[in-house]
C-alpha cells in the first residue's frame, strides 16, 4: 500500500510542476509522466507497468468519486514486459565444477555425500532436469546401459532424458554406493539420513559447491544447469526441437529464448560461411 501511494505522489508532483490539476489530467500527460520515469528514473518496463496500473486504479477511483470524467489511462496501452535473458554456466565454468567435484571424490572415493553431489551436478548438467524432477528419481527411472532417464515432468507427464557416457560412468560408481549405504532407497539422490532430498536441499548443496569452486560473483541455483545444457547443446548445433523435447516444454516458443543466447555464434558462422561475407572479408567487393 506504502508503494501505491509513494505512485501517486510522484504523479501528483510531476502534473504540479506542469501547473495543472488532477481534474485536468489528460492522456498526454500520463505518457509524458511514462517518458520522464524512462529517462530521468532509468525504470524498466516492468516498473513502468506497475505504475500506469496504480494510476489507472487511482483514476478509476476518481472517476466513482465523480471527480473525473474520463480515465486518462484507457488510452494507455499495455506493457510488453521484457524477457530477461536466462542466465547460464560458461563452458570453462561447468568444468571447473565437474572436475572440481571429481578431484574431491577421487581423494575421497569412501565418502558417499562427495559422490553424490559429484553425481547431481553431473546429472543436472547433462540432462536440463527441473529441480523438482530430478529429487523424484528413483534408481530404476536409470538405464544405465541405454543411457536415458525416466523423468516425471510437469503435470505427470514422463518422459525419456539421454545422458552422456561421463554421466553414465559417476551414476554407476554412485548407484552401487546408494545400494551399499542405503539398500532399498526409493529415491535416487538422498540425503545423508538416506530421506529423499527435496528441493531446498539440491540449493544448499549447489551453495556448497560455489564455495568450493571459488565462485564470485554468480550463484549456483538448480535452474542455471538447465540453462546451461540447452546453451551449450545450442552452441555445439544441436536442433532446437530436440532440446525442447528433453527439457519438457509444452511450446517451442518457451525454448526459442535459448536461440537469443547464442546470437554470437549465429554471426560468427554467417561471416565463414556466406559468400557475400567471405568476399567482403578478402576484400573482393
Amino acid at each position: 500500500m506504502e508503494n501505491y501511494f509513494r505512485v501517486i505522489g510522484q504523479f501528483i508532483e510531476f502534473v504540479k510542476a506542469r501547473g495543472k490539476e488532477l481534474s485536468c489530467v489528460t492522456p498526454q500527460d500520463v505518457s509524458d509522466f511514462l517518458v520522464y520515469l524512462k529517462t530521468h528514473r532509468q525504470l524498466k518496463r516492468v516498473s513502468q507497468s506497475h505504475r500506469v496500473s496504480v494510476l489507472r486504479s487511482f483514476f478509476r477511483f476518481l472517476r466513482r468519486r465523480e471527480l473525473l470524467q474520463e480515465n486518462p489511462c484507457d488510452s494507455i496501452g499495455q506493457f510488453r514486459v521484457e524477457k530477461r535473458l536466462p542466465q547460464f554456466l560458461t563452458q570453462e565454468e561447468i568444468e571447473l565444477i565437474l572436475e572440481t567435484l571429481k578431484e574431491k571424490s577421487t581423494k575421497n572415493p569412501q565418502d558417499f555425500l562427495v559422490l553424490r553431489d559429484r553425481a547431481l551436478c553431473e546429472l543436472l548438467y547433462a540432462s536440463g532436469m527441473r529441480v523438482g524432477e530430478i529429487v523424484r528419481v528413483r534408481p530404476e527411472d536409470v538405464d544405465l546401459a541405454g543411457g536415458i532417464i525416466r523423468v516425471q515432468g510437469k503435470g505427470g507427464k514422463e518422459r525419456l532424458v539421454p545422458f552422456n557416457e561421463a554421466t553414465r560412468a559417476v551414476l554407476e560408481l554412485y548407484l552401487e554406493a546408494l545400494r551399499a549405504r542405503f539398500p532399498g532407497s526409493l529415491f535416487l539422490f538422498v540425503n545423508r539420513f538416506g530421506r529423499p532430498l527435496t528441493p531446498r536441499g539440491v540449493r544448499v548443496i549447489l551453495d556448497h559447491v560455489a564455495d568450493i569452486c571459488g565462485f564470485r560473483g554468480k550463484k549456483l541455483f538448480p535452474h542455471i544447469f538447465r540453462h546451461t545444457f540447452a546453451t551449450h547443446f545450442l552452441s555445439g548445433g544441436g536442433e532446437l526441437r530436440v532440446i525442447q523435447e528433453v527439457l519438457g516444454h509444452a511450446s517451442l516458443s518457451t525454448t526459442q529464448i535459448y536461440t537469443h543466447l547464442d546470437w554470437d555464434k549465429m554471426k560468427r558462422v554467417y561471416e565463414s560461411a556466406h559468400p557475400h561475407a567471405k568476399k567482403a572479408r578478402e576484400g573482393n567487393l
